[in-house]
């Protein structure tokens, strides 16, 4: 056997394709060891999404890079970062002469030939379905298609993953089994833009087609869809969302609530729509709404800026992210001279994100006595002999989480991927304090 070590950085794609190099690596003959001294070879699995993704990225390498002078032979980088200087290769190269081989998110299937060169992959095989969950899990990822179509005016995603390709139904539900008898129980979907799936080959409602045939798999309780626009939000989507097992959480990035920014943005709709859909999604019992912001985008204003807060307190998101906004290069935005100095971009994000931390407290703060389901997650990586998990409204890795306490019960823990019922008994800015109840 021979053993790897496994750095992913970045977004929830980025894992999957990860997930998918190291179970194609798994029936070659490798196995993953936490310790990097022990490894034969090192993959790195990058992002590049904004400048400091790629300074986080290069700093990795370098430092995996240092165990060649042990018992490592071979560091391969994958993902956003070799993609997105995918024309400057050679420079990227000779930057990085520690790296053995660089492959792009179109080449995870050459994972095998860039750890042992004599092997050859089979081009007709679903590398997908030799995923391997690199430990036992409530939640997987499922990512149902690759790139996208748009052309928004900030978002290098185009130039590093390419145009959209969505992948068969079929392989879909084949993965989507195989993880659900892994034990995972929360499905959680992703692409660049999950409404837009299968568009690229003319099917309508494709969301909702994989949708009919994800439901059924035994074992999987939840399904829950994020990153979806309100370009391809359907009336039959909207009906759709917390009924069965998909859950009344949606995730929509908007980005931004002023016409003029959200036209120069390319994003294609408007204040209205936004609206509508937003009022429309709010009738769903339950309903959890999460966005995400770009604050200091070129040509912003203050009078932008004081439209999004009053539109924040209006709409009352239940989650919501602020970033400061990147001018990347290659971008239609990021190549602008006019770019918004770095302190107001600054400025901009914390006043949005202290809005919305008040809105988030006094929501937390009201769910104090209410019963919840909790999918039990394992333990807190901030404190090892706490369990945690979450509850519906809580999106993996992005959300807050439930802290379990075992006081009140005559149990004194719960598995990964149990449900338990709690009793909420404390609020903090993003988490809760449940009391577990007996069954």
């Amino acid at each position: 056997m021979k053993n790897l070590y496994l750095v992913s950085l970045g977004c929830p794609k980025t894992r999957v394709d990860s997930e998918v190099m190291l179970g194609m690596l798994k029936k070659a003959g490798w196995r993953l060891t936490a310790d990097p001294k022990k490894a034969d070879a090192i993959l790195v699995s990058t992002c590049a999404f904004l400048q400091s993704s790629i300074e986080e990225s290069i700093d990795t390498i370098l430092e995996c890079a240092d165990y060649k002078k042990g018992r490592c032979k071979r560091l391969v980088v994958a993902g956003c970062l070799p993609s997105r200087f995918r024309s400057e290769m050679d420079e990227l190269k000779s930057s990085l002469p520690e790296v053995d081989v660089f492959l792009t998110t179109q080449q995870v299937p050459d994972i095998l030939t860039a750890l042992e060169p004599a092997q050859f992959p089979d081009p007709d095989r679903d590398y997908f379905l030799d995923r391997c969950l690199a430990q036992p899990q409530s939640y997987s990822y499922l990512k149902i298609s690759e790139g996208c179509n748009r052309q928004c005016a900030f978002c290098v995603i185009p130039m590093i993953r390419g145009r959209q390709i969505s992948r068969p139904i079929d392989s879909l539900i084949t993965e989507a089994r195989q993880l659900a008898d892994a034990g995972v129980r929360e499905l959680v979907l992703i692409a660049q833009e999950l409404t837009g799936y299968g568009s690229d080959f003319g099917m309508d409602d494709g969301l909702l087609r994989l949708l009919d045939g994800i439901e059924p798999i035994e074992g999987l309780e939840w399904i829950r869809l994020l990153y979806t626009y309100p370009w391809n939000f359907s009336d039959s989507l909207i009906g759709r969302v917390g009924k069965g097992k998909v859950l009344p959480y949606v995730d929509i990035p908007l980005q931004h609530v002023s016409q003029h920014i959200l036209d120069d943005m390319r994003r294609h709709v408007s204040r209205e729509q936004q609206d509508r859909l937003l009022h429309r999604l709010r009738e769903i019992p339950g309903m959890v709404l999460r966005t995400s912001l770009i604050a200091g985008y070129p040509g912003e204003t203050e009078a932008d800026v004081e439209e999004l807060e009053a539109w924040m307190k209006e709409i009352r998101f239940d989650r919501l992210g602020v970033f400061e906004y990147s001018p990347e290069p290659g971008t239609a935005a990021g190549d602008r001279e006019e770019q918004l100095p770095e302190s107001v971009r600054i400025e901009r994000r914390d006043r949005l994100m202290a809005v919305q931390q008040e809105i988030h407290a006094e929501k937390m703060a009201s769910m104090l006595g209410q019963e919840l389901e909790v999918l039990v997650d394992g333990q807190s990586q901030e404190h090892e002999l706490v369990t945690v998990g979450r509850y519906y409204g809580q999106a993996p890795e992005i959300d807050g989480q439930v802290f379990l306490s075992f006081e009140s019960c005559e149990r004194e823990h719960a598995e990964i991927g149990e449900f338990v019922r709690v009793k909420v008994v404390d609020s903090a800015e993003y988490d809760l304090v449940g009391s577990v109840l007996d069954d």
